[in-house]
Order: structure tokens, then sequence, then C-alpha cells
């Protein structure tokens, strides 16, 4: 009887075309069968809604730690992942800029992947858009780090943002004319909704091999470090 069932459920929801394989009372057999079940066995349908949970979660995690599109830092084959959102903006994101960079020079176990999050201002869009835009000249770290080191109780203006990037070793008329590029403005928006997804509120908010810190709390953060790098040895040592 399980094992029928398994295979009809299989069936069903392999697609519409296997769904033809069923006449109408075929179909309403199976409704029937599946409601049964699952009525008398709950702990199946939780159990199913943990695994499509922890599935999600896993191509969600690799969607974002993994683009392309994406400046990082570090081995791609890092045993340890982390993923800061951030806004040039943000006060907070300033204050985090160090042990980023810290991170970055003293563990060859992680790989950091710097996601714009835009929210904060027009000034935060704009340089938010120029970094990006500039990425391909090579100095994207330099801007980077010229952009969130600007002081925030100065107005960010475009001049500025052009100045910061020149210094920085970019073509600034380049990296205007890459401005406007939509795919920009595509990479922008699917940052929001991963942050979105990750209920990522405010900036920064890291994701360290998929759990999210939010805020810069920097004991919280290295705790989180350590847990993850301790995980994957884990993970080594159970796969030998």
């Amino acid at each position: 009887m399980i094992a029928r069932l398994f295979l009809l459920i299989a069936l069903a929801l392999a697609g519409p075309a296997a769904a033809q394989t069923f006449n109408g009372q075929e179909q309403a057999e199976i409704r029937a069968i599946v409601r049964e079940y699952l009525v008398r066995n709950p702990d199946v349908l939780r159990e199913a809604l943990d695994a499509l949970a922890e599935r999600n979660a896993a191509e969600r995690w690799q969607e974002i730690r993994s683009d392309p599109r994406d400046f990082a830092i570090g081995p791609a084959n890092a045993a340890v992942t982390i993923v800061e959102f951030y806004d040039y903006r943000c006060a907070y994101c300033h204050a985090a800029l160090e042990w980023v960079l810290d991170v970055s020079r003293t563990r060859r176990d992680v790989r950091i992947v710097f996601k714009e999050l835009p929210i904060l201002s027009d000034a935060s869009m704009e340089a938010a858009r120029a970094a990006v835009a500039a990425m391909p000249q090579g100095r994207y770290l330099q801007f980077h780090q010229a952009l969130m080191s600007f002081p925030l109780d100065q107005d960010m203006t475009s001049q500025q943002i052009d100045a910061l990037a020149r210094r920085s070793g970019i073509d600034v008329a380049r990296m205007r004319r890459a401005m406007d590029n939509p795919e920009i403005t595509r990479l922008l928006e699917q940052n929001r909704a991963h942050a979105l997804d990750y209920e990522i509120n405010g900036t920064p908010g890291f994701v360290i091999n998929g759990e999210l810190v939010p805020g810069f709390n920097e004991p919280l953060l290295n705790a989180r470090l350590r847990e993850a790098t301790q995980e994957a040895r884990e993970r080594r040592t159970a796969s030998r």
C-alpha cells in the first residue's frame, strides 16, 4: 500500500505530462489516498515540509554565495563563506569594514562575498551603481574602501563619488557610461530580493555559511565564524 502510494505521488508530482497518464477517476483516487495517508500519518507531512525548507535554504544559499557578478575575496572552495549586504551610507557598515578586511587578510579558509544593498538614500544608490560599474576595471576593493570610509557627516555628491573613483585608479568616464547598464539595476534588485529572503531589515547583514548574523556585532560574528569553521571540519572528517 505504502509503496503504491508513493509511486502514485511521484507520478502525480512529475508534472502535467505525467498527470495526463491518469484519468479523472484515477486522479480522484490519488487525492483520496494521499489525503487519508497524511491524516493518519501527519509526521510524514511535517518531514516533507522540513525537507522542502532545507532544500530551499540550500538553494538560496548557493545562489547568493556563488553569483559571478559579485566581487569576492578568498578561494571559491573555502570552508566558510561570508556574504555581506551593505550600504555605503550606513554607519554600522563603516564600523564593520575593518573586521571584514581583517578576516580577509588573516583567514585563508574564508571567502567573503560583497553584496551592494543601497537602501538608505539616493547617494547610497549612486555609490552602489558606481562600484558595480567600476568592477570590470579591477579596482573594486580600493573603491569599496574609499566609499566606505567617506565621512557620514558629509553629503556624498556625484562629484565626490567621481573623485573617490579617480583616486582609486578608476577611469571615471568609463565608469559613468557603464552605470546606466540595466544589468546593474537587475543585480541590485536581486540583491534586495535576497536580503528580503533572509529577513535582512537593515545593513549590514552577514550570512555565514547560510546563517544570518544581523547588524555589526563583532563578538557574535566571531562566534558564528568559529562555529562555521568547526562545522566545516566535522563535515570533512565525516566524509573521509
